[in-house]
């Protein structure tokens, strides 16, 4: 059942118009980035900045938008009842986890595709070279993380379009939490998800290592909340 579950999921997610959208909007981030960038700056800081604030600012766009894909394709999947027929004919666990899977895999692809347009972007047009692969890396984490975040998000609320706000209030209270209280906001998902791949909102007393155990306990939490919303709910819409 996985193995046809999972095929049914692969082709779903080729043709998921929300992911399309996604990785459109990615543009928007790297637009933002490259108009934020100072004319005025020697070269070695401009390079300092963008591989600091400016690429933590590109990866928690990445976060947003991979919670927004997963919460929204979830959410619309319950509320067009195509959850509850794949629960009738591959029976109930097979397509979630499934589900969970193909989010990761597009989130993590939203990740990859702001990565190159940021590269793309900062190459052509500021003529920098400053986005490393290691960067590539932690934006696929982080999104991919995001993905599934929001999908535990779409799965227990079920409404595009009340998953689409909650997936986004979910994570952006860090961002103006870490400038007022940075160590409260470490422990937050998106901080946690930022830290542990070495793009920090702010400077705080947890490591990246702690960081990487508080952002995975949070997608525990949510996405075995999830599971259980998902097996004791009906899947009717």
């Amino acid at each position: 059942m996985y193995r046809r579950a999972a095929k049914i999921e692969a082709l779903r997610l080729l043709r998921d118009p929300s992911l399309a959208a996604c990785l459109g909007i990615a543009v928007l981030p790297v637009i933002a980035l490259i108009v934020g960038i100072p004319d005025d700056l020697p070269r070695v800081q401009l390079a300092h900045a963008l591989e600091g604030p400016m690429r933590m600012s590109l990866v928690a766009n990445v976060a947003l938008l991979g919670a927004a894909f997963g919460a929204v394709r979830t959410a619309a999947a319950f509320r067009a009842g195509v959850v509850g027929r794949d629960a009738l004919v591959l029976h109930a666990d097979p397509p979630f986890w499934t589900r969970v899977a193909s989010a990761t895999v597009g989130a993590g692809a939203i990740g990859a595709a702001t990565w190159v347009f940021g590269v793309i972007g900062t190459s052509l047009i500021k003529g920098l070279q400053v986005f490393g692969y290691e960067s590539l890396l932690a934006t696929i984490i982080v999104g991919a993380g995001a993905g599934v975040w929001g999908t535990a998000i779409g799965a227990l609320v079920r409404s595009p379009l009340a998953a689409l706000p909650l997936a986004i209030v979910s994570l952006s209270p860090a961002m103006f939490l870490s400038t007022v209280v940075p160590d409260f906001a470490a422990v937050l998902p998106l901080s946690s998800a930022l830290q542990a791949v070495g793009s920090p909102i702010a400077d705080t007393s947890v490591g990246s290592h702690g960081s990487a155990v508080i952002a995975l306990l949070w997608l525990t939490v949510a996405l075995g909340t999830a599971f259980v919303a998902y097996r004791r709910r009906s899947l009717l819409p």
